[in-house]
């Protein structure tokens, strides 16, 4: 029997009754997870493996998919936040469930999930989520700095080829680039440009 606390990142319906988990372990990493009989109404874990709630379980070694034996919630996302915010989970979730592979602990990154999903997903704290996993992940350096000469000032432009900061004088020079402005993680338009990496980076996985 094996224990972790998991951070559900996606559900899909198994026969009658039965439920496909993945989830995010914090020591096991992401894997898929067998829920027999979950959709029961009286199953007692019903209510603890919905979508982005975190949990304490157990769990054996089935012949095919680990099996959920118990679980005991820690967390729950607010409903009425979720409908709210669905497109913005729906990056985050995508982009975890795409590119992180399967067994491959990351405890840093269970971490910053775990304190996202206490962030009821605003827009600012889904983007700093975002670029924070892809720089842990290895797909981006250091973006507190401009890519050109390392100055931490005036960064309001965005190299989006290689999706690097700019500093307003590098920019001046370059003529390539897109202006995002001082406030970079709240911006519709990094938002845009940070899809489109990220789409790039899961197609050519």
């Amino acid at each position: 029997m094996a224990k972790d606390t998991v951070i559900v990142l996606k559900s899909v319906n198994y026969s009658e009754a039965d439920k496909v988990l993945t989830v995010l372990g914090k020591y096991t990493g992401k894997f898929a997870l067998f829920a027999k009989g979950i959709r029961k109404i009286n199953s007692k874990n019903r209510g603890n493996m919905q979508t982005l709630s975190i949990s304490d379980i157990s769990f054996y070694e089935g012949r095919g998919l680990p099996v959920l034996t118990e679980s005991q919630l820690i967390f729950s996302s607010d409903i009425d936040v979720v409908k709210d915010r669905v497109s913005d989970i729906k990056r985050v979730l995508d982009m975890i469930n795409k590119i992180m592979q399967e067994g491959d602990p990351n405890i840093k990154i269970f971490n910053m999930l775990e304190s996202l999903c206490k962030k009821n997903f605003d827009i600012e704290s889904v983007n700093r989520f975002r670029l924070l996993f892809l720089k842990e992940m290895g797909y981006l350096s250091d973006f507190t700095v401009c890519s050109v000469c390392g100055t931490k000032k005036n960064l309001e432009y965005l190299d989006t080829s290689s999706f690097a900061l700019l500093c307003k004088n590098c920019y001046s020079k370059r003529g390539s680039g897109i202006k995002v402005g001082e406030d970079i993680y709240g911006s519709k338009e990094f938002s845009r440009a940070l899809d489109v990496y990220i789409k790039k980076i899961i197609e050519e996985n």
